[in-house]
């Protein structure tokens, strides 16, 4: 009977000379879209406006409303993860099919090969939007003309129902970061803390180290001598070679014949001491050959003084040396921070088995020795689908969880911010639609927008300068500066029902 109805439509459309189509078009990413069917001249909308994973993906008429909104997303290769403004999860097919007929829903940005699409132009000058995964077409339902019809995949017919308007709204899918001056912007995973005299510390990979007094001007901080400057390995800011891993870290080839590359550092600052976690890959980073360190001093720019390793990984083929074992995790990307209780934690992670938590004892900044459980909060179906970069952030009573997905770190990156959230501060952690992160699930904070192209490697401080508002501090690859990384802050706001959401400077 689908198929019956389905070639009515097209005689009554008229359509069929419509489809030579041309090459994959790109789309611009710094706008919202709605997408607009050529033959029913009804929207692509979420079902009820619901929140929940899963949900249908209908049409209907235009009456403004958010979840008519849609982001093109690059993935590369011409291929999109396509955005729903008003949910943050992602155009999909249910149960990944590849069969005629398939519903397409939305889901959380999981990774899944369903979750890409490409948009090619038909001689109509409408366009189509393809499945990668199953090569299938975007379409209403039984070329319907009603609202609520349900949106499905089919293989290319001719109809007119397969074909689609891509209306350009003119707004932004996010706001801009804040506008940043000063050669101290350049970074990688920022983390940012205020002192008591309101100076502002930002700290990254590869010891960046650089200050503001206004948050707007970043100044590189250093207590190298002028004939040092150049190299950020010839005068660290942790180190050189702290006794717990000397001889264990980056080989001097890397780092102008200087040993040390801190990568992702995150601090805790308790009863006036400032607690710097850090990682260190061993020899080339792959395979996870990595440890975590921490440090600590009495003032935000150190000097710094070794309280040794928190962790340490080694997931290669390769005989482990000294001090390390076999293990399934990554140890990078730390981040600590205290529960509701005052209770110290770190989380860290990336790719291989997932992102963990482990209980800190406050009188060494090691690991718990009374609970020695690590957790799994978070996880992603395949090396390709990266899951990196963790930070929790407490606030009116959840543990917001935000990390990176994807693959960093250049001009074309899909690297981008998911969060999800918690009572427990050992979870289960879970996005907005309900997908649990331990499954893939995580709700889109951030994505590439314009020239804001992978931003990542975040995390959160609350700043005192500005209300206390929680305000989110990340890394994008300016398109408009060579792709050079470069500082993002973007204070945070909060729906009715506790979600996070950038917001303009």
């Amino acid at each position: 009977m689908k198929r019956i109805l389905l070639w009515l439509a097209m005689l009554a459309c008229l359509a069929g000379s419509a489809f030579s189509a041309h090459a994959a078009i790109t789309i611009n990413t710094s706008v919202q879209y709605k997408i607009k069917n050529a033959a029913s001249g009804l929207v692509l909308g979420i079902d009820g406006a619901s929140q929940a994973a899963g949900a249908k993906v209908v049409q209907w008429a235009d009456n403004g409303t958010t979840d008519h909104l849609w982001h093109f997303m690059p993935m590369g290769n011409g291929e999109y993860n396509i955005e729903n403004m008003l949910t943050h999860q992602v155009l999909g097919v249910s149960s990944a099919s590849t069969a005629d007929g398939a519903q397409i829903v939305q889901w959380a940005d999981s990774g899944t090969r369903d979750h890409l699409w490409t948009v090619t132009q038909a001689a109509s000058g409408n366009f189509l939007i393809q499945n990668v995964n199953s090569g299938k077409y975007l379409e209403v339902f039984q070329a319907s003309n009603l609202n609520t019809a349900t949106i499905d995949q089919w293989g290319l017919t001719g109809c007119a129902c397969q074909e689609w308007q891509l209306v350009n709204t003119q707004v932004r899918p996010y706001p801009l970061p804040r506008a940043v001056s000063g050669n101290g912007r350049f970074v990688h995973d920022p983390y940012m803390l205020r002192d008591a005299g309101g100076t502002y510390w930002l700290y990254g990979s590869h010891q960046t180290l650089a200050t503001s007094t206004d948050l707007n001007t970043f100044t590189p901080y250093t207590n190298c001598t002028t004939a040092q400057r150049g190299g950020y390995a010839t005068c660290p800011s942790i180190g050189p070679d702290f006794p717990s891993w000397s001889g264990l870290q980056t080989p001097k080839g890397w780092n102008n014949g200087a040993n040390t590359d801190i990568w992702a550092p995150s601090l805790m600052v308790v009863n006036g001491t400032y607690y710097q976690y850090y990682s260190i890959p061993y020899l080339p980073s792959t395979q996870a050959k990595a440890l975590i360190g921490v440090a600590t001093s009495s003032a935000p720019q150190g000097p710094w003084t070794d309280k040794g390793v928190v962790t340490r990984s080694w997931t290669s083929n390769d005989v482990p040396p000294a001090g390390f074992k076999k293990t399934t995790d990554n140890a990078i990307d730390p981040a600590p921070f205290r529960d509701a209780s005052g209770n110290w934690w770190m989380t860290w992670g990336s790719w291989t088995d997932g992102l963990h938590l482990m209980q800190l004892n406050p009188a060494t900044g090691l690991q718990s020795t009374t609970n020695t459980t690590v957790y799994t909060i978070a996880r992603r179906g395949s090396p390709t689908s990266a899951v990196e970069g963790p930070f929790i952030y407490y606030y009116n009573g959840y543990y917001y969880f935000f990390a990176p997905i994807n693959v960093c770190c250049n001009a074309s990156s899909p690297y981008r911010t998911i969060v999800g959230r918690s009572t427990s501060v050992t979870g289960p952690y879970v996005d907005r639609g309900g997908v649990a992160l331990t499954a893939g699930g995580g709700t889109i904070l951030l994505s590439t927008h314009g020239n804001v192209i992978g931003p990542g490697g975040g995390s959160v401080f609350t700043d005192a300068g500005n209300n206390n508002r929680p305000t989110f501090v990340y890394h994008y690859y300016d398109g408009n500066n060579g792709g050079a990384a470069t500082l993002g802050i973007n204070p945070l706001g909060f729906t009715a029902d506790g979600w996070p959401f950038v917001i303009a400077n």
